[in-house]
């Protein structure tokens, strides 16, 4: 069954996320930009939901969307109906939730294109866990610069979404791993 309020994977990495949100708070301020925090961040969220297992139903549905253009519209609420369903199977949580949404808004644009899916879900991951959570960068610096702060993320978003299509049945992608330039300078604390 649903494991969704009894994981809270977004609680599991909510000090992450106040260090991604204190990076990007420090970009906005004419910092370098470091997408290390983030991407650990995201790294975090996916380990601790222990991958996201709707994701290959969302990839069956989307690839029978785009192989009969011509009925895509007619057959979009039958494939939405089918992806909810799996949104509620075992070992799913919150991420399956928020891909759901993801497919939601996407199919609705007319958009059945995985990669794009995952460009949206990977953003409202780190919209939910480092700007918009508890102690994320809303609640920090405020909302006047949140367009800002998305577009920020919005690399990171892509390259999350890049691995996520290749590897739908991942349960880490390895993000972080490619942002790890550590220097004896380095701030691995997130603080300022």
């Amino acid at each position: 069954m649903l494991s969704v309020v009894d994981g809270d994977v977004f609680g599991k990495v909510s000090k992450l996320g106040r260090a991604a949100a204190d990076a990007v708070a420090r970009a906005l301020d004419g910092e370098g930009w470091d997408p290390f925090h983030a991407s650990t961040c995201m790294d975090a969220l996916l380990a601790a939901a222990g991958g996201i297992p709707s994701l290959v139903t969302v990839d069956r549905e989307l690839a029978a969307l785009r192989n009969s253009p011509l009925l895509a519209r007619l057959g979009a609420e039958d494939a939405l109906n089918r992806i909810r369903e799996a949104t509620f199977g075992d070992g799913c949580t919150e991420l399956d939730m928020l891909l759901r949404s993801a497919v939601d808004r996407c199919v609705g644009r007319g958009e059945f294109v995985l990669r794009s899916v995952l460009e949206c879900f990977c953003g409202l991951l780190l919209d939910q866990s480092i700007l918009t959570g508890r102690g994320g960068f809303m609640e920090q610096h405020g909302h006047s610069r949140l367009a800002e702060a998305r577009s920020i993320l919005a690399p990171v978003a892509t390259a999350a979404a890049a691995i996520l299509s290749l590897r739908p049945d991942a349960k880490r992608l390895g993000l972080a791993r490619k942002h790890a330039n550590l220097e004896p300078q380095s701030n691995l604390l997130g603080g300022s």
